[in-house]
Order: structure tokens, then C-alpha cells, then sequence
């Protein structure tokens, strides 16, 4: 062998010779890399990131910022698996959640949050909303789980790792990182559009986005001297009489609100079913609903508490993320009527686990809560069961004696989504649906005060619609194009009465939030409540018709988390 083969033989050894663990670095990297990039990639399809949303913006936000959170979820699942079925199996799961978010946005208007998974089992009545193709994402899930699975090894390292991303991905619970986040938004490129959910799960991406849904409720305790400082603070003016007061009623009326679900007075129907309630005894007023297409529990927690959703940030729902903050104590509507001598009972032909009801409700001073189980009912080619049978119901629980009764009715019949129709003019899809099945709702509650009057207790029955149906296109078209426009919050009250005056209700509500409605009943009946906050709220109502009143949080603590409210 010459000297120059010899050499030859030892050059590769020699020269190229790549060190195993630099071989493994190099391989570890090229796969987050890709894996980097299929996230990447999921968060820009989810969040459309199009170029004309990009224009103008701080790229690098897009791709470093907002992708340190799934980078850290990534982690958890490298705990138990090779990186890219982990990786995989993470692309696949923002897909479903994102899915999930899409279904649920159609639907209420707000994206998914993790506090969602509680109100997994009615999950099942958004169906409607789901489409082909949210089926076929949604799928992608069962393979890249299969390969997971697959590639599943456990070391003793594992648990410890995978708690410990689980740690880093609960620090938005802190208050330090919170406020470092919010005071380093500027450069950092990540925040928590508390205003707009649903925009800021667009901006931030879906990773991030659910790290900031992660951080629950963080509800700072006040003293009794705090919170009766901030309830002296309240100014109060004495309410005019009513004529109501003066009468001063022999006997207490029944009290019935029914929360029509989605109704809706359409300036484009001239001839709409809410008109003719006018000849069945209904005067009709209207009120502002915080909230449109959706989230009726927000609404009713205005008319039953008198605290505006505004007060809080935007996204909660207070039935779903303050369900085990409220006491037994509750400064509620209900409760307050049942100290004034009324039984209290709530109805709703749907399922008693609907938006937490059945938690809430009692929480929220009702003795009894009737649901669809206790009710023979008529369900609707959409599933949704229409309302003769909640009414039925209802009749079935009016007693006699001299005890007053408050009945809460939520109805279903005009639940959203809205078919097509041929007869439906060209963008204005689903209005002949919701229509026909809003006039088979007015003919239902006309025949129930037939009946109540019949009867002949006294009673005052209010209607007041949660929100407008989620028609968009047929309200866009019809001139509502701003999202800002009044009129998409705009939802009627009907009222009627066989002892009081209903104008006078209808005089004071109307153009109010909805928050007013139950101090301006309270002193409408002669019942007003002698406590600070309702007599504020009562007095504010009735000087504007925004009173835009924000109330502090130790006023809430007191209205509804006190365990011995002042």
C-alpha cells in the first residue's frame, strides 16, 4: 500500500468523523424546525393571516411571539413522544380546537376558551352549526392521534417534563406575568384583547389565545369596610312615585319574564308577528341587550342580578366563570322577590345543564327549576322544541292562594340556526325560517296570557328578547353594515298586565340596558328593593337611558360573591 493510499484510507475517518452528539443536536433542531413550521402554518390558516392582515404589521410578532406559547404546549407532548408525532398530534388538536372555536363563534360569537371544556355536554346542540368540512378538520385529529399512540415511550423523565410545561403554561394565572404581559405588550407582540375575544384569538393565534384563557378568574377579596365605602359612594336620588305605589295593591301580582329566545321586531317586515300582539293586550317598548346572535345567558344575568356584563372583561360569561364564586346569598332578583313573601321558580324546554342552569339557578335564589325533562313537548324539525309545552307547564305550576309566585321562562322556539329557503331573497337567507317559527312563538304567548287572564289572578308578564337572530347578512343588507350599530342590540320588551299600567313600564325602560329592568319592575309593582345598590341602579336608570353604570368590584363582591352581603 503506497503512502498516498494509506492516506486515502484514514481521510474519512479522519476528516469526516461527525461527533454523535452534535449528529443528534443537528436532527433535534431540523425537527422542531419542521415541526415549528407546520404550527406556524396551522396558526396562519385558523387565524387568516392573509397578506392584506399582515400588511402594515410587525411580522416577527407573528412568527416568534405567537409562537412561543405552542412551542411550550409542544413540550408536554415531547414528554411522552418523538417530536414530530408530537408535533403532529399538537398541529391536529389546534385544528379541532380551532374548528370547535369556529362552530362555537357562528353560534354565540365568542371563541372557544378552556373553561369551555365544563360545558362539554352541549356541545351537542351546536350540530347545526357544523358543516362538511368541519367534520374532515376535525377528523385529522384521529390519525395523528394513531400515530402518537405509536410512538408513545415513557421515561422517568417523562412526568416530570410534562408537568412542568404544564406549570409554564398556567403562569398567566399570576398576577406579575399578567401585568408583565400587558406592560411589555408594545414590543412583545402578544395580548390579551380582553375587549374582543374573538379578535384577539385572531391576533395572538390560537395557542396563545387559550394560554390567556387559561388564567381563569382572579377575584381579589374586599373587607366589609371596603365594600360598604364603595356602596355609600353610590349616589342615589329618590325615585318619582309610581302610580302603582299610590294605588298601593291589595294583593300582589304574579310576576312572569319570559326571555323570548332571539326575537326580534324586523323594521323590514312590515307586518311582523310582534305587531299583532298588540290586539292580544301587549304594549311594546324596547331595551339594549348586551350581546348579539348569542350568549343568551349573558342577557338573562343582566335582568336577574341588575350588574352589566360591561363591567366585566370581554368573553365571560359569568353562568360559566363565576358558577362556583356565586353564594347562596346572591342579591338576585328572585331572592329579593322571595323575601317579599313569592315563590320563585324558573322553566326552560331544553336540558337543565344548558349554560350551567342548574348550578346557577339556585344559587341565584330559585326554589324550582323546571326543564324539557318535566315537559311534554313538540321538537322541531332543528331539534329545537317549541313553546306551547313550556307554557303548558308553566299553567300546570300557577297555584292558588294568596301567595304570589315568580315564574322565569326561557324559551327555545326561535333558536338560531336558520335554514334557507326558496322564497328567502337573495342574501337574505334563514328570514322566512325564523319568521314562521316567530310567529308560532307570538301565537303561543298570546294564548298564554289568554289563559292567565282567564284565570284571574293578578299578574304582569314582560317578554324581553335576548338578541337579535343571528341573521347578519339579511340585517347587513338591510343597512346595518357597521358591527357598532345600535340597532343589532336593539331587542323588544312586551308587556302586559290585568291590574297595573304596562306604558308606564314601557315608558321607563325603553332605550335602557337591560341591566334596568328589574329595579324599574320592582318599583312598577309597588315592591321597589330598600337596598343601596337597586335604588342606585333604579335612580341611574331612570335619568338617561344609558346610565352607563360600571359598578365596583367590591359592589359585585357584595351583590353576588358576599356570604353575608350588606
Amino acid at each position: 500500500m503506497t503512502v498516498v493510499e494509506a492516506g486515502a484510507s484514514l481521510a474519512p475517518g479522519r476528516q469526516y468523523a461527525v461527533p454523535k452528539w452534535l449528529r443528534v443536536t443537528v436532527k433535534v433542531l431540523l425537527q422542531l424546525f419542521l415541526v415549528y413550521l407546520i404550527l406556524l402554518a396551522v396558526h396562519a390558516y385558523l387565524g387568516w393571516w392573509t397578506p392584506d392582515f399582515l400588511k402594515g404589521r410587525s411580522l416577527w410578532h407573528f412568527w416568534f411571539s405567537r409562537m412561543i406559547i405552542p412551542m411550550v404546549m409542544l413540550g408536554f407532548f415531547v414528554a411522552f413522544a418523538r417530536i414530530v408525532p408530537a408535533g403532529v398530534m399538537l398541529g391536529s388538536g389546534f385544528l379541532l380546537v380551532g374548528t370547535l372555536s369556529e362552530i362555537k363563534k357562528d353560534s354565540t360569537g365568542e371563541p372557544f376558551q378552556i373553561s369551555d371544556l365544563f360545558l362539554a355536554g352541549q356541545s351537542v346542540h351546536l350540530l347545526h352549526y357544523v358543516h362538511w368540512y368541519h367534520w374532515l378538520l376535525g377528523a385529522s385529529v384521529i390519525p395523528a392521534a394513531i400515530w402518537y399512540a405509536r410512538n408513545l415511550r415513557f421515561r422517568w423523565w417523562s412526568v416530570p417534563v410534562a408537568l412542568l410545561f404544564v406549570g409554564l403554561l398556567s403562569t398567566y394565572r399570576f398576577e406579575i406575568v399578567s401585568k408583565w404581559i400587558h406592560d411589555n405588550s408594545y414590543w412583545a407582540g402578544v395580548e390579551n384583547l380582553t375587549f374582543s375575544q374573538a379578535e384577539s384569538e385572531r391576533m395572538n393565534g390560537l395557542g396563545t389565545h387559550l394560554y390567556f384563557s387559561m388564567a381563569g378568574l382572579r377575584l381579589k377579596t374586599y373587607s366589609e369596610a371596603q365594600v360598604k365605602q364603595a356602596l355609600d359612594a353610590l349616589p342615589v336620588k329618590k325615585p318619582p312615585a309610581s302610580s302603582a305605589a299610590a294605588a298601593a295593591p291589595v294583593a300582589a301580582p304574579d310576576v312572569y319574564i319570559i326571555l323570548g329566545e332571539a326575537w326580534w321586531h324586523d323594521p323590514d317586515d312590515l307586518d311582523s308577528p310582534l305587531t299583532g300582539l298588540k290586539d292580544a293586550g301587549f304594549t311594546e317598548s324596547m331595551a339594549v341587550s348586551p350581546v348579539y346572535g348569542g350568549t343568551t345567558p349573558n342577557s338573562e344575568f343582566e335582568v336577574l342580578t341588575g350588574i352589566p356584563i360591561k363591567t366585566f372583561p370581554d368573553g365571560i360569561i359569568p353562568y360559566q366563570h363565576y358558577v362556583e364564586y356565586i353564594t347562596d346569598h346572591s342579591r338576585t332578583l328572585p331572592r329579593i322577590l322571595s323575601e317579599k313573601g313569592y315563590s320563585a321558580t324558573a322553566y326552560h324546554n331544553f336540558t337543565r345543564r344548558f349554560w350551567l342552569r342548574d348550578q346557577v339557578y339556585p344559587k341565584l335564589g330559585f326554589e324550582n327549576f323546571v326543564s324539557m325533562d318535566d315537559m311534554n313537548l313538540t321538537i322541531q324539525a332543528n331539534d329545537w322544541p317549541t313553546d306551547e309545552g313550556l307554557y303548558s307547564s308553566v299553567l300546570q305550576h300557577v297555584g292558588g292562594g294568596s301567595q304570589p309566585q315568580f315564574h322565569f321562562i326561557v324559551t327555545v322556539q326561535t333558536h338560531g340556526p336558520y335554514e334557507a329557503d326558496d322564497s328567502d331573497p337573495k342574501g337574505h337567507e334563514g328570514v322566512h325560517d325564523y319568521r314562521t317559527r316567530l310567529d308560532g312563538a307570538a301565537h303561543s304567548l298570546a294564548s298564554f296570557k289568554q289563559q292567565l287572564d282567564a284565570k284571574g289572578r293578578p299578574y304582569v308578564l314582560v317578554l324581553f328578547g335576548d338578541h337579535l337572530p343571528g341573521l347578519r347578512m339579511h340585517q347587513y343588507n338591510d343597512g346595518m353594515t357597521s358591527e357598532s350599530d345600535p340597532r343589532l342590540h336593539q331587542i323588544p320588551v312586551l308587556i302586559a298586565s290585568n291590574t297595573e299600567k304596562p306604558q308606564e313600564l314601557a315608558d321607563a325602560i325603553h332605550g335602557r340596558p337591560l341591566y334596568c329592568l328589574s329595579p324599574l319592575l320592582l318599583d312598577w309593582i309597588a315592591e321597589p328593593a330598600a337596598e343601596r345598590y337597586l335604588s342606585y341602579l333604579d335612580s341611574s336608570c331612570r335619568a338617561e337611558e344609558d346610565p352607563m353604570v360600571r359598578p365596583d368590584e367590591a359592589v359585585i363582591q357584595n351583590q353576588l360573591f358576599a356570604k353575608d352581603p350588606i
